[in-house]
């Protein structure tokens, strides 16, 4: 793959509704803590967790779930393939149901038809049909899709402030500044352990992972900000009730389907890919396929209340497990038991919950990345010299 096109297949991978949606959710904060809190989300998100993933998969030339192996062994690459897999299972379905609420809004206003379930199949089948196209065809199509999809975002931004304000809109509520970039934080992160799988084949690991976290750094900077300013210029509280009593009409309507799908592709592939880990199969893209029509069913049946959770859940599991390895690969200790690895592993799913509860300006991902990284480096430390005493 080119580097325009591993540049842009990650631009497109921030490109959708979704990241909108969430950067709406901190419309409380107002504009100049809204875009702080966006900066510093992101800034923390892809350059402090995404581009070391990308790196030393690419170094290791191994995907994002294997390059744990030096650190927690091939048991711990198939748990992780497992909970990475069911939580990319839980993406697509999230991902397919802000797709399908946006889109039934919109047909409903242009061709009088609101069926969810509808919608959801349509962009379920077309990322279908992008499983199966050839690879060298893939990167022209995506690539096309993308620059399309960015034409289209800036004509949405000028639609946006073209706007007139609504008033007597429902209150904002309330939002911590710590809560704020920990949203911001958990995006990026959701990309964590399949970020690898996009750079593990490449012979340039720096070049490569820092043109796929820039790329989403600046894709879903903007999707975010896009979130926050269609609450404070429209005055909507709901950007898919904007997207519908907006001008753009079938413009949008194509924005939310091709945005979605090729977000959402990487999704399924990623998670066919780990599932591949634990049990051995000859073409991933049908395990892929397969993939995408669970996250269709699931879709049916969300509700978007557990979405908020859902990311608190993947910066859980997902900080603890990467700190851990980032230690382990730059300090160049591997002395540590394995069973030790998982015991630290486990300590710092727990920790995050109770670290949410200091709301911490940069977020709890950041505070927790800085305990456990201390942590784990003086266990390393005590473990090597365990080791030194007991060889003399």
């Amino acid at each position: 793959m080119k580097k325009t096109s591993q540049f842009l297949l990650w631009l497109g991978a921030a490109i959708s509704i979704t990241e909108i949606v969430t950067g709406a959710m901190i419309a409380p904060l107002g504009l100049g803590q809204g875009l702080f809190a966006i900066i510093l989300g992101h800034l923390i998100g892809c350059f402090l967790f995404l581009l070391p993933a990308g790196y030393i998969a690419a170094r290791q030339q191994k995907t994002a779930i294997e390059s744990t192996v030096g650190t927690f062994g091939n048991g711990g690459v198939k748990l992780f393939s497992l909970l990475n897999g069911l939580q990319l299972i839980g993406w697509t379905a999230v991902m397919l149901v802000n797709a399908a609420l946006a889109m039934s809004g919109l047909s409903q206003r242009l061709f009088h038809i609101k069926n969810m379930p509808l919608m959801a199949a349509i962009v379920a089948g077309l990322i279908i049909i992008w499983l199966l196209v050839k690879p060298t065809t893939f990167a022209k199509l995506n690539n096309t899709i993308v620059l399309a999809l960015i034409v289209g975002v800036i004509l949405m931004i000028v639609v946006m402030f073209q706007t007139k304000t609504i008033t007597g809109t429902t209150p904002l509520g309330k939002m911590s500044f710590g809560t704020a970039v920990e949203l911001n934080v958990t995006m990026a992160l959701s990309w964590l352990p399949l970020i690898g799988d996009y750079t593990a084949k490449t012979k340039k690991p720096f070049k490569w992972a820092m043109l796929s976290a820039g790329g989403y750094f600046i894709g879903s900077l903007v999707m975010f900000t896009i979130g926050l300013l269609s609450v404070l210029v429209t005055g909507y509280s709901d950007f898919n009730t904007w997207l519908a009593q907006s001008s753009l009409g079938l413009i949008a309507l194509l924005i939310i389907v091709f945005s979605t799908v090729t977000t959402t592709y990487l999704d399924a592939y990623s998670a066919a890919i780990n599932f591949k880990n634990i049990w051995p199969v000859k073409h991933v893209k049908y395990l892929a396929i397969l993939i995408t029509m669970i996250g269709f069913v699931i879709a049916i049946v969300l509700a978007m209340s557990v979405y908020e959770n859902f990311l608190y859940f993947i910066g859980s599991v997902f900080t603890p497990l990467y700190t851990i390895v980032f230690v382990t690969y730059w300090s160049k200790n591997t002395n540590t038991p394995k069973v030790v690895n998982f015991a630290l592993w486990l300590l710092g799913i727990l920790g995050y919950y109770q670290l949410q509860k200091i709301d911490f300006p940069g977020g709890t991902t950041l505070l927790l990345a800085l305990l456990l990284g201390g942590i784990t480096l003086l266990l390393q430390f005590i473990s090597k010299r365990v080791m030194t005493l007991s060889e003399k």
